[in-house]
């Protein structure tokens, strides 16, 4: 027999496509890979702005990479990820404060629940036709 699951920690956020890429692959394979995964929802504009960093769709190289990974990935892992109609709009002006206060919130009170609310908030924003993450 061999070692016990090691503890995984995802920090992620519902406007990020690859948090959700990530999130869906190790979700998939946990038991596979034998670790056990803990969701930390984290707000990703907050660290973009202590890093300095700038998010990659303002980034013209990176938005055009994303433009041809997205699909790619979303084939290859069978996520249905769609681009918001209002991209900037839905994303970079309204963000996910909201989305995220409400998971850290998930994950205090009814932990068991933060994988499903989570798949919801991403389905929201990255496959169904909607203003945000609150609908409108």
């Amino acid at each position: 027999m061999g070692p016990g699951p090691r503890t995984l920690e995802l920090f992620y956020d519902v406007l990020s496509p690859y948090s959700w890429l990530g999130f869906e692959v190790l979700c998939r394979y946990q038991h596979l890979w034998n670790i056990q995964l803990q969701l930390r929802p984290a707000l990703i504009s907050g660290i973009m702005k202590d890093s300095g960093n700038r998010p990659p769709a303002l980034v013209p190289r990176k938005a055009q990479y994303m433009a041809n990974e997205i699909p790619l990935l979303k084939q290859h892992f069978h996520i249905p990820i769609h681009m918001p109609k209002d991209f900037f709009g839905v994303l970079l002006k309204k963000g996910s404060v909201n989305a995220m206060r409400f998971l850290t919130t998930v994950s205090m009170e009814q932990p068991e629940m933060l994988e499903k609310v989570s798949r919801e908030l991403w389905m929201r924003v990255w496959s169904r036709v909607r203003t945000g993450l609150w609908g409108s």
